[in-house]
């Protein structure tokens, strides 16, 4: 590997673990606001919610295993820099995808709970919206 590809890799390396770093905390608010909306939700008899609500957990719990793979991952082999390098340019969009569809799945149960017996979850359902969008902020400006 010549040095300008192992200074490209060791910048990239840093910068995803600064990203996923600063990731962390937020990600973690996220599951834990999903946890609070969908016990809250079956307390409140919301049933048909369930599945969906399962998919924004799921989705956040992939953006959990994505983001403390990604800070205990080592920095690659000089071998195996090139595959590395050309994984990585996708980081982005892998980060994005379950905040997108945490986000999706939300705005859909906004509007089926806006008018009925569920409407008292909104301001849960709007701060788990908030913090995805938090993270998506996060992820462009890093």
């Amino acid at each position: 590997m010549d040095l300008k590809t192992a200074a490209r890799v060791s910048q990239v390396h840093r910068e995803i673990g600064e990203l996923c770093l600063a990731l962390q905390r937020p990600v973690d608010a996220l599951a834990d606001q999903l946890g609070r909306l969908s016990a809250k939700a079956m307390a409140h008899g919301v049933g048909d919610a369930a599945a969906d609500l399962d998919r924004m957990s799921a989705a956040s719990t992939r953006l959990q295993a994505l983001t403390a793979a990604l800070i205990a991952a080592p920095q690659p082999a000089a071998q195996e820099a090139l595959a590395w390098l050309a994984a990585h340019e996708h980081l982005r969009h892998d980060l994005r995808t379950p905040l997108n569809a945490v986000k999706g799945y939300g705005e859909l149960l906004m509007e089926d709970w806006q008018d009925g017996d569920a409407s008292s979850l909104m301001p849960d359902l709007r701060q788990v919206i908030a913090t995805a969008n938090q993270l998506l902020s996060m992820i462009d400006d890093h």
